[in-house]
């Protein structure tokens, strides 16, 4: 399958790339640097504005699967979901890519803590509404936006990311965060959107994953 990852360059990004090479898929990596990636075969690098409606139409145009794993990398203000998304969708519509598969975030929306230690809920909805407020509010913006769509995507919620192996083993809940589960090593989550490929169980809704 002929796939492009938007954020190809992050932590999430780098592994999406090699794993779906690794599966035989060919590969679009769209970025800001195309220095930052080793080429590799299968892989086409693109370079391009994030922002600008032309560089990502074109860079979609030809694929049959979009992945993301843009997000702000701050804690102030910065849209990055809230600009990027609506351009990749419109790209979508235009060249007739119907599948996008996102990563999200497991404190964006509230009933995430559903399964927590009351403690642990309180604690994070007070950070969530302070030191990450401005992250959190453009990932549920992603959220509004993907859904108003109609487009076919699946955004993947994970807790605390870490830079472990993939063990596959992780737990996936569609409605909030598995119990006394607060992270999640970005090798898992690379993993899990590739599943989603073949995998029809979560088209159009989001899911939680933790170890």
């Amino acid at each position: 399958m002929k796939v492009i990852v938007f954020g190809a360059t992050g932590g999430i990004g780098r592994l999406l790339v090699a794993g779906a090479l690794d599966l035989g898929h060919a590969v679009t990596a769209f970025v800001r640097n195309g220095q930052t990636l080793e080429p590799r075969d299968g892989l086409r690098i693109v370079q391009g504005d994030l922002f600008d409606p032309q560089s990502v139409g074109d860079a979609i145009d030809g694929h049959r699967a979009v992945f993301s794993s843009l997000g702000s990398r701050s804690l102030k203000k910065d849209p990055v979901l809230s600009r990027a998304i609506p351009l990749i969708i419109n790209g979508m519509h235009f060249h007739m890519v119907d599948r996008i598969i996102a990563v999200g975030a497991a404190g964006a929306l509230y009933p995430a803590g559903r399964y927590q230690p009351p403690i642990v809920s309180v604690l994070f909805g007070i950070i969530r509404a302070t030191l990450l407020r401005h992250p959190m509010a453009d990932l549920r913006a992603q959220e509004r936006l993907l859904a108003a769509s109609d487009l076919d995507y699946t955004i993947v919620r994970p807790p605390r990311l870490t830079d472990g192996p993939a063990i596959r083993t992780y737990r996936v809940l569609p409605d909030a965060l598995p119990s006394s589960s607060r992270r999640i090593s970005r090798a898992d989550v690379a993993d899990f959107m590739l599943q989603q490929l073949t995998d029809p169980r979560f088209h159009r809704r989001g899911v939680y994953l933790a170890e």
